[in-house]
């Protein structure tokens, strides 16, 4: 079955990212979203497109056709006329088994599941479901329209037909496969997780500030953005959820930092809340106004 409508659950930036990726490789994007935000995804998918169109990195045009292919709804009923479901919500086990049951009974009974999970592993979600042959672990790495490769796992029960839907729909969102074998947190969010509690530990232990330890780590390596500000975008919420699950499969050197559990105590959540270990604007970029004041 050819793959050309696909259904994307959660709205958040990395859903929109998919539905972003997708609907500009020509699928059609059903974007499911409930929840506090949710009405929010349609201005930031087309602010995302804008800041592309001031790049010249697409036209005007191509802006309005990929806009016009993502629909937004939260009526699940929609799922019975999907080719392929992508989850994309937080990584909690019990919100995304659910979630992935009720998509489950929905669905047509052939149509491919892919799981995003950054810190579970595919066969504990499957064994929730009836389509465990259906379910492969494809995990995007924000932000999605941008980063040219993904961590794809499976469990053993995952049929070689459902790996290859999965394979053909990367290909086509132009991204290269790492294959993993199953593991909590995969190779990207274990690295990066550690890189930001480290300079987090850093600056509660005084070593350095904030701007000074994220400019290290930035220019030493010559990163489009630091740790502190790709965790900022990414929520600190969410990057305290992943610690907090690797801590669980891993142990203690996956403990948060004090300032990550001060900061999400206090509702520094970063571009979400517009203010986490830097200060953000409306349009989401860091504002340097507040930071010279900080300094």
């Amino acid at each position: 079955m050819e793959t050309r409508r696909i259904a994307i659950l959660g709205s958040g930036r990395l859903g929109r990212g998919i539905a972003e990726n997708a609907a500009s490789k020509g699928y059609e994007v059903i974007l499911f979203s409930q929840g506090a935000g949710s009405q929010d995804a349609p201005h930031k998918i087309e602010q995302s497109l804008s800041r592309k169109l001031a790049k010249w990195s697409l036209t005007e045009s191509e802006k309005r056709v990929i806009l016009s292919r993502i629909s937004y709804t939260s009526d699940l009923k929609e799922l019975a006329n999907v080719d392929l479901l992508i989850e994309a919500t937080i990584d909690h086990f019990y919100t995304k088994q659910e979630l992935l049951r009720t998509a489950d009974r929905l669905c047509q009974p052939n149509v491919v599941f892919i799981l995003t999970s950054a810190t579970l592993c595919v066969s504990a979600i499957a064994r929730g479901i009836s389509r465990s042959d259906l379910l492969v672990g494809v995990h995007f790495i924000p932000p999605v329209p941008n980063v040219p490769l993904v961590e794809l796992s499976h469990s053993e029960d995952t049929s070689e037909e459902a790996i290859k839907v999965a394979e053909h729909f990367v290909a086509k969102l132009g991204k290269s496969i790492v294959y993993l074998q199953e593991s909590a947190g995969l190779i990207n969010p274990r690295a990066l997780v550690t890189l930001i509690n480290e300079g987090a530990y850093m600056v509660d232990e005084g070593v350095a500030d904030i701007p000074s330890v994220e400019k290290v780590l930035k220019e030493s390596w010559t990163m489009d953005q630091g740790p502190f500000e790709m965790a900022d975008r990414m929520g600190l919420d969410t990057i305290l959820h992943w610690m907090e699950q690797l801590q669980d499969a891993f142990g203690d050197r996956y403990a948060p930092a004090p300032l990550i559990r001060r900061f999400v105590r206090t509702g520094r959540l970063g571009v979400k809340s517009n203010v986490g270990f830097f200060a953000y604007t409306q349009d989401g970029l860091i504002d340097r106004t507040w930071q010279e004041q900080e300094d």
